[in-house]
């Protein structure tokens, strides 16, 4: 006899693997400083290459002007300016980086529970059937 609750437990899992857990699931392997870590090193690189493409398409936006900026330009002063541009542009990312893995961290988090939750269920139910059915 077919367990209407059990098939209906199964469904909902078996979409949660084919939909949301395939986001989810890697992400439960990890600590949420490891996972938060790992999210903020890779906004890292992807910041600095988007700061690095800014940077050239700005130069070649002004590049007529790059011969007389060059002569007439103090070297330190610009140098200083690009640094503390970089820096901020860097740590604004990074702080939405921070924040967004976290939100993410914990919304997996709670989705797992709720996977996990419904696994245990479909457990106990095959336990239920097991002892109901008889020995040969």
């Amino acid at each position: 006899m077919l367990n209407t609750e059990r098939i209906r437990l199964m469904t909902r899992l078996a979409a949660y693997e084919q939909g949301e857990g395939k986001e989810y699931m890697p992400m439960s392997q990890y600590y949420r400083g490891d996972y938060v870590g790992i999210q903020m090193i890779k906004t890292f690189l992807y910041s600095t290459i988007a700061f690095c493409i800014i940077t050239a398409l700005s130069i070649l936006y002004r590049l007529d002007d790059l011969e007389k900026m060059l002569y007439q330009m103090d070297y330190y002063e610009y140098a200083k300016g690009f640094v503390v541009k970089y820096i901020l542009f860097v740590v604004f990312y990074q702080v939405i980086a921070w924040i967004v893995a976290n939100l993410r961290y914990r919304k997996g988090q709670k989705k797992q529970k709720l996977y996990y939750s419904r696994l245990k269920k479909v457990e106990k139910l095959y336990e239920r059937e097991e002892k109901m059915l008889p020995v040969d």
